[in-house]
């Protein structure tokens, strides 16, 4: 009699990396192939829960105040801004536009929901870069912070991270400097392969800011492994999401 032949073992799943940046890559590649191919409404889906999770639940994380205190600083109108400008990256990203100081300005300008906006007793100009008394002097630093973006040999998500911070540092704007920096990272990070990142943790409220007291410090391994904690946050609720859903 014949003997039988022993059938192959199933060839066992890659385990998962351990580190935070192969993390975010092993993620990188799911969602890159959950999103690829003819599900449309699909991609449509995941980037309306990220437009509502960037919009509406960041600033409410990040900002975090009582219900009555919080609503006239969020109400529709910010919800808006924020949406509009998050539609706009998406837009420019798909269209592989470069990213440049006027494509910065169009975003702030867009958060403001195009209008001068006021706070306590001045205004912020939509779109428009702060004077200082040395002429060109923030169109210059802005400049540098994009050149070294873009020259830079470090990882992308790195470069991104470190744009978003130097944006704040150099405050380009009136005011809404931290929310047009978390849109400018979100730029670079889809112009590189990523999903944007969504601080809506509960403890992103004073995590964020901690993390760039750190930067301000010069401990920029801290400052590193918590933005990078947050975007695998981010990556995981994606992935929750797109397995969750019905549409293949």
């Amino acid at each position: 009699m014949a003997k039988k032949l022993k059938t192959t073992s199933q060839k066992k799943q890659p385990e998962k990396p351990t580190g935070l940046m192969a993390r975010i890559d092993y993620n990188k590649s799911i969602i890159t192939k959950k999103l690829s191919g003819s599900g449309t409404t699909k991609r449509l889906n995941n980037f309306n829960w990220l437009r509502h999770e960037i919009s509406y639940n960041e600033p409410r994380v990040l900002f975090w105040r009582s219900t009555k205190e919080q609503t006239p600083y969020f109400d529709y109108s910010c919800t808006h801004g924020l949406g509009s400008a998050y539609d706009f990256i998406l837009e420019q990203t798909s269209k592989k536009t470069p990213l440049r100081i006027q494509e910065i300005c169009n975003i702030h300008y867009l958060i403001c929901n195009e209008n001068n906006v006021k706070i306590n007793d001045s205004f912020i100009r939509p779109g428009v870069i702060r004077k200082t008394n040395i002429p060109m002097e923030v169109e210059n630093r802005l400049e540098d912070i994009l050149f070294k973006y873009r020259s830079d040999n470090k990882p992308a998500i790195i470069r991104a991270f470190d744009m978003h911070y130097s944006l704040i540092e150099l405050q380009a704007f009136d005011d809404y400097n931290k929310r047009t920096a978390r849109m400018v990272m979100n730029w670079a990070l889809l112009e590189n392969g990523y999903r944007p990142v969504a601080f809506t943790r509960k403890t992103d409220k004073e995590s964020y800011p901690e993390a760039l007291v750190v930067m301000k410090k010069g401990e920029t391994k801290k400052y590193y492994k918590y933005m990078m904690n947050a975007m695998l946050s981010s990556q995981n609720k994606i992935i929750s999401q797109l397995k969750t859903s019905k549409i293949r």
